[in-house]
């Protein structure tokens, strides 16, 4: 399994008029987690679309457990818990700082082959690189 933790202050303009995080901002808190994922392994996703690798998002799920205010500190929980094979799920869980789950979710990502624009399986590259986690 990989993880990454990636700690972040909600900001004024992803709030609404009282002061709690829009619903709509999770999805971008899930990609920063997963930015932030692969570029601890070393592998960010300008690399990969360089080696002709695109990872579009094909499902996304957010589960709301308690509101975000303005200036929280959270934490987004960033998780790959299975070995990818012709997609990516990663699972995501964001907690304020007293450790209360604030959301959770996950996204699937197709592997697609940055020429053509067709699916594929795991390119050999992220394979090997991933095997050992797994």
């Amino acid at each position: 399994m990989l993880q990454n933790q990636t700690s972040f202050r909600v900001r004024y303009g992803e709030t609404d008029q009282m002061g709690i995080v829009n619903n709509a901002v999770y999805p971008s808190w899930f990609e920063m987690g997963r930015t932030e994922l692969f570029c601890e392994l070393k592998l960010p996703y300008g690399e990969m679309e360089k080696k002709g690798l695109m990872l579009p998002v094909a499902e996304l799920s957010v589960k709301y457990h308690s509101p975000a205010y303005y200036e929280d500190w959270l934490t987004i929980t960033t998780r790959i818990v299975e070995m990818p094979t012709s997609k990516i799920t990663l699972h995501y869980e964001i907690c304020n700082k007293d450790g209360k789950k604030i959301a959770s979710g996950y996204t699937i990502h197709a592997f697609l082959n940055a020429q053509t624009k067709r699916p594929t399986r795991v390119p050999d590259f992220l394979k090997d690189f991933l095997q050992q986690y797994f």
